[in-house]
């Protein structure tokens, strides 16, 4: 009877190990689906040198005239953003950023080894500390997923590089 107990015991947790494993596979297939379809999105963008100013972290570059600015945190169904995750979406776009005296520049002197930065940007053939928002040709962009899932905390991070060459 004890065998047969313990034989139970172990099917159950294998089971149960089983499940977690299936919806925690999920959840990181809906983040990578998510990352991936937000890349094909800024590669289709109809506007290459608006780019940066519709995904980014700030309204105040925003192109107007029409052309709809997501920003750069985007939903992801069937995931919840990490808590304390401050708007409340799980999926986020990085450029190589730093603010300046209140505004967001686009910056090829950033160091972030996942975007492969520093990096020069407009190919004049000089990594500066000058704003290149406006004539950026590289455009490095992370694109990263952050849920609460079954099995904790999930991340997706999907690097890439936009080019108007």
């Amino acid at each position: 009877m004890s065998v047969l107990v313990v034989g139970l015991l172990a099917y159950c947790r294998a089971a149960v190990s089983a499940a977690l494993a299936a919806r925690t596979t999920r959840e990181t297939t809906l983040a990578t689906e998510a990352a991936w379809r937000m890349i094909e999105q800024l590669r289709a963008a109809p506007n290459f040198n608006q780019v940066f100013a519709m995904y980014n972290t700030t309204t105040a570059d925003d192109p107007g005239g029409g052309v709809v600015s997501p920003g750069a945190n985007f939903a992801v169904t069937g995931l919840q953003a990490v808590v304390g995750d401050p708007d409340g979406l799980p999926g986020e776009i990085v450029f190589p950023t730093t603010t300046v005296g209140g505004a967001l520049q686009l910056r090829e002197d950033v160091v972030n080894a996942k975007l492969g930065m520093p990096r020069d940007l407009n190919g004049d053939g000089v990594v500066d500390a000058a704003d290149h928002s406006g004539d950026y040709q590289l455009l490095p962009v992370l694109v990263r997923v952050r849920w609460r899932g079954v099995a904790g905390n999930g991340l997706v991070e999907l690097p890439t590089m936009l080019s108007n060459f």
